[in-house]
């Protein structure tokens, strides 16, 4: 099953500025006005690196910088390889929470292999964008995000162990979020760990794009089975643990000219429900508008059958392919957001909200264990694996 090897992380060396002010989140949830924020923190910010502000030719750029700062001290690669373990503290519903994983690094497979399972559909620009930057950095900037089954807890346990009254090796505060990092570089700690993961299957959360990039990297460079292009920077976290927490990515959609309307009428039942409701009915799809709540059930006799069988009663399924699809075509326009509350409030400017229920991690294992792929944004992944806390070289 899963191969993952320790690395010699490239990190932060020790900079007078706060390590939370040199990370940046992945490249996928960055905005421009965010990207520029980012730019004025720090000169170091690892945002240049991950992604560089689209001046001239910006691969070049980031590659150039990052040469530098390695150069310079302001990056360092670690002497010895190492498994890093890192908990990421949140908030979320007023309540800190942790998450554990690890950074290693995953040899590559192809999917059809079975050992690496993805979830869900990808964007072809993201991957040109991805595999453009790892030519020219030759690095992996930040993580492939995956899951493990470990419900007996000999994972969880066989870190715990190991990290158990030793001294962070970094800490970082970004906003409300605070990091801790260990390294695990005892051969016989990292040799029980890649023993459980061989027993294992992972499956990707968040990353495919930087995954499927990976791939397409190996089967241009090649290599012996040692060579570095054949894995990929990951962080793992067990499907059970307590603070994996995936969010609805809800849809806003404008100007459908009626094709919505009809989409509704022709699949599902319409039903009012009072907006205070939604926390604890946690209905499947609701649609809102200027103020009006609705929920949808879907009719009985619907026609589900381009719904492959594994997802066919999820929501988001149901929602893409029954109701967005006609929107779509009739040139309407789709955005995507994953607060509740900005969604509803976008319902007040002449837009549709169309409210998701999130999906559960055991519901993405059971289809990705089908073969099947969700639809593209169908999870969001809360918090991301910040980049530039652990970077691995591929030099």
């Amino acid at each position: 099953m899963a191969e993952i090897a320790p690395l010699r992380a490239l990190r932060y060396a020790g900079q007078s500025e706060p390590l939370g002010d040199l990370l940046c989140p992945p490249y996928d949830v960055i905005s421009d006005e965010e990207r520029d924020r980012l730019y004025g923190v720090s000169p170091y910010n690892f945002v240049r690196v991950e992604y560089p502000k689209p001046d001239g030719d910006p691969y070049d750029r980031a590659a150039a910088d990052l040469a530098a700062w390695r150069l310079r001290g302001v990056m360092k690669q670690d002497p010895s390889p190492a498994i890093y373990v890192h908990d990421h503290e949140f908030v979320v519903a007023k309540t800190r929470v942790r998450r554990r994983g690890i950074h290693c690094a995953l040899r590559l497979h192809a999917v059809e292999e079975g050992v690496v399972m993805p979830h869900e559909m990808t964007f072809p620009k993201a991957k040109a964008d991805r595999l453009a930057l790892l030519r020219a950095t030759r690095t992996n900037t930040s993580a492939v995000f995956a899951m493990y089954a470990d419900t007996r807890g000999e994972i969880a346990g066989a870190i715990s162990r190991r990290i158990e009254g030793v001294r962070p090796l970094a800490e970082a505060a970004v906003r409300v979020e605070v990091h801790r990092v260990w390294a695990i570089g005892d051969r016989l700690a990292i040799g029980e760990l890649r023993d459980e993961f061989a027993k294992r299957r992972l499956y990707i959360a968040d990353g495919h794009h930087r995954y499927e990039t990976a791939l397409t990297y190996l089967g241009e460079r090649g290599g012996p089975a040692d060579a570095p292009q054949r894995f990929v920077l990951a962080y793992l976290c067990a499907l059970d643990d307590a603070g994996l927490r995936i969010l609805a990515t809800h849809r806003i959609v404008r100007d459908s000219d009626g094709a919505l309307d009809r989409a509704i009428d022709r699949s599902f039942e319409r039903a009012p429900i009072d907006a205070g409701a939604l926390g604890d009915m946690q209905p499947g799809i609701v649609i809102v508008r200027d103020g009006h709540f609705t929920r949808l059930q879907l009719r009985e006799g619907a026609d589900v059958s381009a719904l492959p069988s594994a997802w066919r009663e999820l929501p988001v399924a149901q929602a893409e392919e029954l109701l967005l699809r006609d929107a779509r075509d009739a040139g309407a326009q789709v955005t995507y957001e994953h607060d509740t509350s900005a969604a509803i409030a976008a319902a007040e400017t002449g837009a549709t909200a169309v409210l998701l229920r999130a999906v559960d991690p055991q519901t993405l294992q059971r289809v990705a264990d089908s073969g099947e792929r969700l639809p593209q944004k169908t999870t969001y992944f809360y918090p991301k694996v910040p980049a530039g806390l652990v970077v691995r070289a591929l030099d």
